[in-house]
């Protein structure tokens, strides 16, 4: 099974090759999800937010990435799964026609 991990939401390439600052890669996110929303009706979607915690879990990082998230989860909208990888492949492991 394989999970897909973004190299554009990621904050390697993003912070540390493009030189982005934290703001625009917290606005990627946010318009990252606005497009998929839009596209999910047709295909199951995943959006994989790579972060690691000694780029992004700096303080003045930190800050943008949470109000993002914060702005996405309060939105409440019941086409977003908030999970992690290990979830998604429970589920389908788990799904009809799947071996358990």
């Amino acid at each position: 099974m394989s999970i897909p991990y973004s190299q554009e939401i990621n904050d390697i390439p993003s912070i540390i090759a493009r030189h982005q600052e934290a703001d625009t890669f917290a606005g990627m996110i946010e318009d990252a999800v606005e497009q998929l929303l839009g596209e999910c009706e047709r295909r199951p979607l995943v959006l994989g937010i790579a972060l690691h915690p000694y780029i992004m879990g700096q303080a003045h990082r930190a800050l943008h990435l949470d109000r993002a998230l914060t702005r996405l989860r309060e939105a409440a909208d019941p086409r977003i799964w908030w999970t992690t990888a290990g979830a998604i492949a429970d589920h389908m492991t788990k799904g009809p026609g799947m071996p358990a």
